[in-house]
């Protein structure tokens, strides 16, 4: 058995429904999100009695943690929640898993970087610069030293269509502002590299097909700044690329600070899973609208989806 803790967030729900297809049966578990679909749970990791009896129960195999604060400032502002969920929560987790055989899925972050180099790769020291960071570190440290088996997957950026009750993301981001014909801030001096999520979980597929062990890199082809992430989003999708507004982000006077970070892998070979540009990420985003989510072009048309 499969079970993803955390199944009803972007990342998490859809690997639950691409991993369903295989002949494993495959669970997941919701906390604020109720997901009205077969296999999915209600679990709040914080609660260890739950967490204890939950696992008893469902003895997964392999078990993928895909749940955390990500709101970078969040973490920052209340160092409280971002512990209980990015690194007591999966304590909570290792602590109460009975079969000593069970791998885990650990996804992380690029933000356990500090950004000084001009790129990371697996074998790089984290030292991370923000609080969110911090907790991540923290996490893939506890499932390091868990005795367990386990993949820890840092990625950046996760982008494509979202379901409404997901959190929003850096593409989805952009369309929703350039609709609005508005102008609208963007960043220049944040840098991250955009990774479609489909090419995430084939990635995560293809560890678990391939029983790969150890910390993995995946993220996409292209590390850009914001304003260039934004322009090309314009351009495939034909919108108005006059309404963005170059920032800096001092002027938005965050909580956090945000490290430009560039990941790279010396385990491509070992994973074999091609990651898109995002030119072409946008590309299959464009070619699989989904039902109601329309946007007006800057012609006047609606995109609708298979158009």
């Amino acid at each position: 058995m499969i079970l993803i803790i955390g199944g009803s967030g972007f990342l998490g729900y859809y690997l639950h429904q691409s991993l369903r297809k295989l002949e494993e049966k495959v669970i997941s578990t919701y906390n604020k999100s109720m997901i009205d679909e077969e296999n999915f749970y209600e679990l709040d990791i914080r609660k260890v009695v739950d967490v204890s009896k939950f696992l008893i129960k469902y003895k997964p195999r392999i078990l993928i943690y895909a749940v955390g604060i990500t709101d970078v400032d969040l973490c920052e502002r209340n160092k409280k929640l971002a512990n209980a969920i990015n690194v007591e929560g999966i304590k909570n987790i290792i602590e109460h898993i009975t079969d000593t055989d069970t791998k885990i899925i650990y996804f992380s972050t690029s933000f356990v970087f500090d950004g000084t180099k001009k790129f990371y790769l697996e074998t790089d020291k984290p030292n991370p610069i923000s609080y969110y960071g911090e907790s991540k570190l923290q996490g893939e440290k506890i499932v390091q030293d868990s005795g367990l088996p386990y993949a820890i997957i840092r990625t950046d950026q996760p982008y494509g269509w979202k379901k409404n009750w997901h959190h929003t993301n850096s593409v989805i981001r952009v369309l929703e502002k350039l609709q609005e014909d508005k102008t609208y801030n963007e960043i220049i001096d944040w840098y991250n590299t955009p990774t479609l999520v489909d090419d995430i979980i084939n990635a995560t597929k293809k560890l678990l097909k391939n029983n790969n062990n150890g910390i993995f890199h995946i993220v996409g082809t292209d590390f850009m700044n914001r304003v260039r992430l934004a322009e090309i989003v314009a351009n495939v999708f034909e919108l108005n690329k006059k309404n963005i507004k170059i920032i800096n982000s001092s002027k938005l006077k965050l909580s956090a600070k945000r490290p430009n970070v560039k990941l790279k892998s010396i385990k491509d070979q070992k994973i074999n899973n091609r990651m898109s540009s995002l030119h072409e990420g946008l590309k299959k985003m464009k070619e699989n609208m989904e039902e109601g989510f329309k946007f007006k072009m800057n012609h006047g048309e609606d995109l609708k989806k298979g158009n």
